[in-house]
């Protein structure tokens, strides 16, 4: 009987992909989920599930402590990406419950962990940690019998991780505004702090990478908070002929809230997707953003916690970068 390992060398994509295709993963491109499933049929390709030497082991529980961003699109898709897990090896009674902290909110998740800790039954956590030298002190004692992947977060150099390089995320946006502007036009940079995620990473790279182009550079001017950031940028536009403009957290909350004739002719980038910035960005206000593939990120931490507790893997290399994605109107999908 064919395998999964030899339907993947025919059709030259990877073992995952096709494990994916025929789970009914939406996480595949239909075009490859179709070409998979036709050489399924083709070659009477059979799932066994009772052969596996993973099908006999007792069910694995695991707590996903995922943080509510407000752009709910974020933890919407990452939640999307763990379910897509748990439900493609359930099988196995692999079993992830998901509970939500707020972003803004350190000390809640860390009382949550420690509920989460009290039960004798948990073998694993994936978590997005808030305040990464509490939460590592407070799992250090349980590494050797419970297994951790953090997410989004960078927990610490011994612990799985699955993320986005925000830097790199920041220095892409960066070199997309070098393309947009010509020598000598004027770009207003504003920023709005650290949402403890990704904001002070995307400004980090952004500023790494736009300081060495020939553009006039305005900041980074301190937004402090949408209203304030939407006063401040009329202010400036109004004084001072600003070609540019990136804003490195609130950006889909102040683009909506300004003139949109303020912003005509003006290149914007940013980093992020959501409903809002989607928007924006088929009025053409929005020229491009940098965006990670979010609800990936969710399942691969499903899958590499999978993975350790069934298979005993262990992850010589300790960080999984989730890919970046360039959006623009032209390939924007609904």
């Amino acid at each position: 009987m064919i395998t999964q390992k030899e339907i993947a060398e025919k059709l030259g994509i990877s073992r995952t992909t096709v494990a994916r295709a025929i789970n009914g993963s939406p996480l595949i491109k239909e075009e490859t989920k179709r070409k998979v499933l036709e050489l399924v049929k083709e070659t009477k390709y059979e799932k066994n599930y009772v052969g596996s030497s993973l099908a006999g082991k007792r069910s694995k529980k695991v707590c996903a402590l995922v943080v509510e961003s407000k752009n709910e699109f974020y933890t919407t898709e990452i939640k999307r990406g763990i379910n897509i897990a748990a439900k493609e090896y359930k099988v196995y009674n692999y079993k992830i419950e998901i509970k939500t902290t707020d972003i803004n909110d350190p000390k809640k998740q860390i009382e949550e962990l420690e509920k989460i800790l009290q039960n004798k039954n948990l073998d694993g956590i994936i978590i997005t940690p808030l305040d990464k030298e509490k939460v590592y002190e407070i799992l250090k004692p349980y590494l050797e019998k419970i297994k951790i992947v953090s997410l989004g977060i960078r927990l610490h150099n011994n612990i799985p991780h699955v993320g986005p390089d925000h830097i790199k995320q920041g220095r892409i946006a960066a070199g997309l505004m070098d393309n947009l502007l010509r020598k000598n036009e004027k770009l207003l940079i504003v920023d709005n702090g650290d949402d403890k995620v990704s904001s002070k990473l995307y400004l980090k790279g952004f500023l790494d990478r736009i300081n060495n182009t020939e553009i006039e550079i305005l900041g980074p001017l301190e937004g402090n908070g949408i209203e304030k950031s939407v006063e401040l940028i009329k202010d400036l536009f109004a004084k001072e002929k600003i070609d540019g403009l990136y804003i490195n957290r609130y950006a889909h909350d102040i683009l909506e809230k300004l003139p949109k004739e303020l912003l005509v002719g003006k290149k914007i980038v940013t980093n992020g997707i959501g409903k809002i910035i989607k928007g924006l960005i088929k009025k053409k206000i929005i020229a491009m953003t940098v965006m990670e593939e979010i609800s990936s990120e969710g399942y691969t931490a499903g899958k590499n916690m999978f993975e350790m507790l069934y298979k005993d893997k262990l992850f010589e290399e300790k960080w999984e970068k989730s890919r970046s994605r360039i959006i623009f109107y032209e390939n924007l999908e609904d």
